[in-house]
């Protein structure tokens, strides 16, 4: 009785539990990876003799002899109603296929004595001259008058031997088993009723296991509406009894998801094991894809969606991919809200509300479901979180800290910063007036470090007119690549993410092979291309920090990075090129001059007082009154509107009022917050004075101490002034901007 207990039990694996069968054959041999591929007759010595192992080798073949026998009497009248279905005359007959069946066991038993002695190569002939047998046979007993019995058991032992050999020899125990049964079943029905409706049947019902499916989906269904709580009928889910369904199952996902909101342990563990123990994979994506638009929608406040990322943090990764989106707001939310004060909070807020407009607007090319299911989630997120928003605006009006807008360092990007940047109305002008003119000649931006040449170059595209297309190229990161092909690459690469991010053009993407093995006869080809993706407008490639060019000359000494450009100068009307540095033309290396041709230089200064005072008061709209005109008049007098100082001066102005939880800004504070702002202006105020020349550094000494400048150092006050770090009154010289010069001080006392 135990026996057949295991043999039983084996065969309910090999149909219904196949990642249980193969945990349990490993445990027999660690040597056998594949119970339905691995043959044992390949093992070693060792393995061969292991008595558990030959005892399981017995039980699938006892399976493989009886079951296919036990399983056609079952489904004959299935087998024979279908068949009737097509002909009223049909009918199956015992004796014939009863035959077929004594043939396939002799067959099995054939194979039992032999096959511990066959080789592959050996296995194949006995296939081959068994399955030549089998026409072979019915041909000789019918044209010897045998009657159909004989024939059908002789085809029988001829079938048995060539299934028995193939499975058997060249398979593992629990493939010859399945299909065995499979194809025994098939045949033997085929036998007794007609050929091709069983063989149809059969198919149906055995490759697709549609008798087993059928039951499967009812109890699926039953489950659905049963009044138990949806955690514990996870345990009854047909998965749980059947790790081989093959069709799938549409309620099985709404199950998992409806148990989730009950007991997370519980659902999560059902789809852990769908995932490594079923071939119910996908089921399980569809349940967790379900699980995770419920729970984003069950969203209420910014602390939900803040909450949500993690709570769902043991989702797989490629499972998750369609959400990622939801989930890297979720993350963002949480960073918000974390932020010091409520203005902070509303203003990453307001960005995540930007976030969900544009990611809302992409999925315009996501398939239906996609965009119904995240698109609703989106939709509901921008909701709660402009309702958010709105609420932290009245909470940042109430609260006694002031909002810190102002931003020393970077450079301002419009869809951040936006009212931050002020003034330059007149060069955008020039700009302007330069590139549509008859001739346009080549623009070289110059000025000091920190003087908001960049910020000038990302604002500009909102100043010029619809058919020019200015283009951000930063020369930062050209100036890392050390190959002519690099080069080429990373220029035409930043060309097109500027033109996709600016002015949503796709320009096409330059061919990486062809920049491999010539770089700029590549690039030419790829500016033909761009100019048609343009359609007509002219592209104004703006080089930041162009300098950082020479690098690449250095890198790979060649001059042709400097040949390339001059082309789309020279031979490209509808390319204008904008050079902007902290050097004009003639402080450039001498071969500069033979690049630079027809070129207009355009100085970035100083902000003038208007721009200034109104980047000190009213850096954005409703900005609290915190400068009394004294105060602002003190900033001014020492940064002179250089933008980057007068940033850091208000910021530190701010920080100060928080700290000390006043509401206004008083000219001794101004003379205060001068040792902070040295301390974070560190790094811009030492590299200013590195670049000076030993000289100038002893004038500016000079200056900062109020003492005379010696007379051989005028020709260097003249350089000092060119560059505006001097300017000339009273028949001397003194700082433009007088912040330097108390810097210099502080610097000599130390």
């Amino acid at each position: 009785m135990q026996y057949l207990k295991e043999c039983l039990q084996l065969l309910c694996w090999i149909y219904f539990k196949p990642y249980t069968l193969k945990q349990h054959v490993r445990e027999i041999c660690p040597e056998i990876t594949d119970p339905y591929d691995d043959n044992i007759f390949r093992r070693s010595a060792a393995a061969k003799a292991n008595p558990r192992l030959q005892r399981y080798d017995e039980q699938g073949w006892w399976l493989t002899a009886l079951a296919p026998i036990v399983a056609v009497f079952l489904s004959v009248p299935l087998a024979e109603g279908v068949a009737r279905l097509f002909s009223s005359s049909l009918h199956f007959n015992w004796w014939l296929s009863s035959f077929f069946l004594f043939g396939w066991l002799l067959g099995q038993l054939i194979v039992r004595a032999i096959r511990s002695k066959l080789r592959d190569k050996t296995a194949w002939l006995v296939i081959i001259a068994a399955m030549l047998l089998i026409p072979a046979s019915v041909f000789l007993l019918k044209h010897f008058g045998a009657n159909s019995l004989l024939r059908d058991a002789a085809v029988g032992v001829a079938v048995g031997v060539a299934f028995g050999v193939a499975v058997g020899v060249a398979g593992g125990v629990a493939g010859g088993v399945a299909f065995g049964v499979a194809f025994g079943v098939a045949v033997g029905v085929a036998v007794g009723v007609a050929v091709g409706v069983a063989v149809g049947v059969s198919f149906v019902f055995g490759v697709l296991r549609l008798y087993f499916w059928l039951p499967e989906l009812l109890w699926t269904l039953c489950l659905k509406f049963v009044s138990v709580p949806p955690a514990h009928r996870l345990r009854f889910l047909p998965p749980q009894f059947d790790q081989l369904i093959i069709l799938p199952l549409p309620f099985l996902p709404g199950l998992i998801a409806e148990a989730y909101q009950e007991n997370q342990a519980a659902a999560r563990q059902c789809i852990n094991y769908l995932i490594s123990s079923t071939n119910q994979q996908q089921t399980a994506g569809r349940a967790i894809l379900l699980i995770v638009s419920n729970e984003c929608s069950r969203c209420r406040t910014a602390h939900d969606i803040a909450a949500l990322r993690n709570q769902l943090d043991w989702l797989p990764a490629d499972l998750a991919g369609q959400f990622n989106a939801c989930l890297e707001l979720s993350q963002d939310t949480a960073a918000a809200l974390e932020a010091s004060s409520p203005f902070r909070q509303e203003q990453r807020i307001a960005d995540i509300c930007k976030k969900i407009i544009s990611q809302r607007t992409g999925l315009a090319a996501a398939s239906a479901r996609e965009a119904t299911t995240i698109g609703g989630v989106l939709d509901h997120w921008l909701r709660i979180l402009e309702t958010a928003c709105r609420t932290l605006h009245e909470a940042a009006k109430r609260s006694e800290e002031i909002p810190q807008v102002y931003l020393a360092g970077p450079a301002l990007d419009p869809d951040k910063a936006g009212h931050l940047f002020k003034g330059r109305r007149d060069l955008f002008r020039q700009i302007e007036s330069l590139v549509l003119s008859a001739q346009p000649p080549t623009l070289v931006l110059h000025g000091n470090r920190r003087s908001g040449k960049s910020s000038a170059l990302r604002y500009l595209p909102e100043q010029m007119p619809s058919d020019i297309l200015p283009l951000f190229v930063d020369c930062q990161h050209i100036g890392e690549v050390v190959t002519l092909s690099g080069f080429a690459e990373e220029f035409a690469d930043q060309l097109t993410r500027s033109a996709r991010q600016t002015f949503r053009l796709e320009l096409p993407p330059p061919d990486k092979d062809k920049l491999a093995n010539d770089p700029f006869v590549a690039m030419r080809h790829w500016l033909d291309a761009a100019e048609q993706a343009a359609g007509g407008k002219t592209l104004l490639v703006c080089l930041d920090e162009f300098e950082r060019i020479e690098e690449i000359i250095t890198a790979t000494g060649s001059r042709a990075p400097l040949n390339f450009l001059r082309h789309l100068i020279q031979h490209r009307d509808r390319w204008l090129l904008l050079f902007a540095g902290a050097h004009t033309p003639e402080e450039l290396a001498s071969y500069w001059s033979d690049y630079l041709i027809n070129t207009r230089s355009l100085r970035v200064s100083c902000l003038d007082k208007d721009d200034a005072m109104e980047l000190i008061c009213r850096p954005v709209p409703d900005f609290p009154e915190i400068w009394p005109e004294a105060a602002a008049e003190a900033v001014w007098q020492l940064t002179h509107g250089q933008p980057y100082l007068t940033q850091l001066l208000c910021q530190e102005a701010v920080d100060h009022l928080n700290r000390k939880k006043a509401k206004t800004v008083q000219v001794s504070d101004v003379d205060e917050i001068l040792p902070a702002a040295f301390e974070h202006g560190h790094y811009y105020l030492h590299e200013f004075w590195r670049e000076l020349k030993e000289e100038e550094q002893t004038l500016l000494l000079a200056l900062a101490r109020q003492e005379a400048v010696p007379p051989n150092l005028n020709s260097t006050a003249a350089g000092l002034l060119r560059k505006e770090v001097l300017v000339q009154e009273n028949n001397g010289w003194s700082f433009k901007v007088p912040l330097l010069g108390r810097w210099i001080a502080v610097k000599n006392e130390e």
